[in-house]
């Protein structure tokens, strides 16, 4: 049983456990059904020939990089996929929000001298440059200054002509983008949030000159929300047009969750870490908003003491879930305690899933195994009302250890944009508030500072990784920056999504300098982070370097250029 449990998600695990009504109740449980043919949307890593594996199976497929698939799947038959020896993991999708809160930092991040002629030329000439988001403006001036600087648009939310091998959205070609501006003609693609549109925005200031694919990614439940699925199809096809085209490329992300034990080892992290070094490629990833958000706790266990972790939940939350994250050897009970003072558990490690009807809400759990990518132990909770809200008030996990060896247990709820109201714990954690996919290992991860005060952004996430691995990896501007908006006109933004295009428009530049100018043909990857954190400056009042808050410190470019 553990065998099969481990090759399939604790999150999948307890979605096909409940029924469709009880599961649109719940945050994520839902997202990846489609109620009209009783299908799932599945991501899979697999071994052996996906074309052989979906003939067994009946299912479509997006096959991606490195034995990882999108798969579309009854849901009869994931219980036989489960058990076929050539699948070795699958996860349903989770939602992912932007990283914002609603012409500086240029100056700041040395870009200056980039102008100037003492490094000539320099703008990210024959760089590709990916901002998988919301979209774009293609109509604004920034992007069309002295010719259209958009290489292709794919709108994953208009069905038409998706790329070649993949299965939704339209793509649109720089010749259709040239075309309709040329025509006054409006293209279906928009960017309703204004998102995407930003942060592409900086990256042009700063690499005018490259060349931007923009994957505008299929929305869940607004502009602003979308997929891990989606966002694992947008990266994976600009990996495979920066192969064609043999071009350089940066990945911009700016968004992320909190579902993971934050410790590179969910499958978009994997997924990250196996693409990594498949072509000359750099990933920025934003760090995200949570440092403050107070949606982590850490206890550590003894080996008699009870712990306790109380979380606050506000009026009118329709659901919400909690992952309870501790290394597989430590063996605990966990009870969760209602506001109106009911007891439910325990929830340990010889039970499965577990439902209870309590005080007018659907409380399901399930604990997970160690899985191919993860050594921890997940016990993960969903609840739900069985009319309109949650309880409100004050509920509370409580731990009682029974064989301690490691100790440590960390506990997340979803991120700030995530739930209705109010929802963080009374006593948070101010470190390890990272989102998932910032503390995969092989990216750039930027949390924001603001240069006008030289001071660390409370808001942006927080390291280190529950592996004590350093991230950020470094800190850019993310405060009151200057970014085009949707229509015309430019808006000051605040958050880590607009951090982490400065970082993205700095690697451009370097990879223009190294692999498209012949200085050095292996300027990406690692050998560009390293090159970040070596120009990288320390903010003031801070001694301890590297540290949680800014990683190695804030964006130089003009001192992270190789000599």
């Amino acid at each position: 049983m553990a065998e099969i449990e481990s090759k399939i998600s604790t999150e999948l695990n307890l979605a096909l456990s409940l029924n469709y009504d009880e599961r649109n109740k719940s945050i994520d449980l839902n997202v990846g059904f489609n109620a009209y043919d009783d299908t799932w949307e599945l991501i899979i890593k697999y071994i052996g020939n996906i074309t052989d594996i979906s003939k067994r199976y009946s299912f479509t497929y997006v096959e991606l990089l490195e034995n990882f698939a999108i798969i579309i799947v009854k849901t009869d038959t994931i219980s036989q996929l489960i058990g076929d020896r050539d699948i070795v993991y699958i996860d349903k999708p989770k939602k992912i929000v932007d990283q914002q809160n609603i012409l500086t930092g240029y100056s700041a991040s040395c870009f200056d001298s980039t102008f100037y002629p003492n490094i000539e030329n320099l703008a990210g000439q024959g760089v590709l440059v990916a901002v998988i988001d919301s979209g774009i403006d293609y109509k604004h001036e920034i992007f069309n200054n002295d010719e259209n600087r958009i290489f292709q648009i794919w709108d994953q939310n208009i069905s038409g002509l998706p790329p070649e091998g993949y299965n939704i959205g339209t793509l649109y070609e720089k010749e259709d983008i040239q075309n309709a501006l040329e025509e006054n003609r409006e293209l279906e693609t928009k960017d309703f949030s204004g998102h995407g549109t930003a942060v592409a925005s900086i990256i042009t200031r700063i690499a005018p000159k490259a060349e931007l694919l923009i994957v505008k990614l299929l929305s869940v439940e607004g502009a602003t929300i979308s997929k891990t699925s989606s966002l694992i199809m947008g990266i994976d096809y600009a990996i495979r047009t920066a192969i064609k085209y043999k071009m350089p490329l940066v990945v911009n992300l700016s968004f992320g969750n909190n579902y993971g034990d934050h410790n590179s080892d969910s499958i978009i992290e994997n997924y990250l870490d196996s693409v990594s070094n498949i072509t000359k490629l750099s990933i920025i990833v934003g760090a995200g908003n949570e440092g403050v958000a107070g949606k982590h706790s850490q206890l550590m266990l003894g080996n008699t003491t009870w712990l306790r972790s109380e979380f606050i939940v506000a009026e009118f939350n329709r659901s919400i879930n909690l992952q309870v994250w501790r290394n597989y050897i430590d063996i605990i009970d966990i009870f969760l305690i209602t506001p109106s003072g009911r007891e439910i558990g325990p929830f340990n490690d010889y039970q499965n899933i577990m439902n209870y009807n309590v005080d007018n809400m659907y409380i399901a759990v399930i604990n997970g195994f160690p899985t191919p990518y993860n050594q921890n132990n997940e016990t993960y909770i969903s609840i739900i009302p069985i009319n309109d809200y949650i309880e409100a008030g004050v509920w509370e996990i409580r731990i009682l250890p029974k064989s301690i060896s490691n100790g440590r247990v960390d506990i997340w709820l979803p991120v700030e944009t995530g739930t209705e109201a109010l929802v963080r714990f009374l006593n948070p954690s101010e470190f390890t508030t990272l989102t998932i996919p910032s503390t995969a290992s092989s990216v750039v991860t930027v949390g924001a500072y603001n240069e006008k005060t030289l001071s660390y952004a409370s808001f942006s996430g927080r390291g280190y990784t529950v592996d004590n691995i350093i991230k950020p990896d470094i800190v850019a501007p993310g405060v009151d920056i200057e970014t085009a908006s949707v229509g015309g006109g430019y808006e000051l933004k605040t958050g880590t999504s607009f951090a982490t295009p400065f970082v993205a428009g700095a690697a451009a530049l370097m990879m223009e300098y190294g692999i498209i100018d012949g200085n050095d043909p292996f300027l990406f990857g690692e050998k560009l982070k390293s090159y970040l954190i070596r120009g990288a400056k320390t903010l003031p009042g801070i001694s301890k370097w590297p540290n949680e808050f800014a990683g190695w410190g804030a964006l130089c470019f003009e001192d992270s250029l190789p000599e």
